[in-house]
């Protein structure tokens, strides 16, 4: 068992990241809070796009572990960070809440999702769960020797190689969605990182964020949630 697991099953203590609002919407549907997890590694690699990659899979497999550990049934509200500590050298953290559903089947494995709480409550209730946490990622190069020739004007280039990558790693995203034998995928987040390379070149990373759904049940998806009533 992972020391940090072992900590929390001799202690007894239940820790959770999540807010108010989530932890009620959590609990609403039947998931219990029992425990913060976490994965982290610190990994070098020359190659930016496969560096990240890998930094990302090693933590969430580290951060399901934790929650194995646990006897979790999912991991909600992932917030995932990467820290630059050299040219080439990444941190990369994931922390999450793991929670244990009070009844119904169990899983195969932990489930894993970046939405919070009350999102995990909608999507139950109509009829669909969290499969995985997906993450798309692509990058590249590109030059134009006369780039520097037309002051003021698109450089086509440049935008040509960001609309690529974007396109590649949504691509990507799509790909690790049906290879969880998921349903579908909601995207929560895009990020499109692009800098020179001298005076005639252009690099440009890409990432989609987001989560794997599975559909279990009929049912049209809430519209309007309350998951905080006013004790007046």
């Amino acid at each position: 068992m992972h020391p940090r697991a072992r900590r929390y099953t001799t202690s007894g203590l239940r820790t959770s990241l999540l807010s108010v609002p989530g932890a009620v919407g959590a609990e609403a549907v039947g998931l219990r809070p029992v425990g913060e997890v976490m994965g982290c590694v610190v990994a070098q690699s020359e190659d930016l796009v496969a560096g990240l990659r890998h930094g990302y899979a090693t933590a969430l497999d580290r951060l399901r572990a934790e929650a194995t550990a646990l006897g979790a049934d999912g991991v909600l509200a992932i917030g995932c960070t990467v820290t630059r500590v050299s040219a080439t050298v990444r941190e990369f953290v994931v922390l999450g809440t793991a929670v244990r559903a009070v009844r119904g089947r169990r899983p195969g494995r932990p489930f894993t999702t970046g939405l919070p709480g009350p999102d995990v409550a909608k999507l139950l209730l109509a009829g669909w769960v969290p499969v995985t946490l997906a993450i798309g990622i692509d990058g590249g190069t590109a030059y134009d020797l006369a780039m520097t020739d037309r002051p003021g004007v698109e450089a086509p280039m440049p935008t040509e190689l960001v609309t690529r990558v974007r396109a590649a790693a949504r691509a990507e995203f799509g790909n690790v969605v049906a290879g969880s034998g998921a349903d579908g995928g909601l995207v929560t987040s895009t990020t499109v990182r692009a800098w020179a390379l001298g005076n005639t070149g252009a690099a440009a990373v890409a990432s989609v964020f987001g989560t794997a759904i599975a559909r279990f049940g009929d049912g049209a998806a809430p519209t309007t949630a309350r998951g905080v009533l006013p004790l007046g």
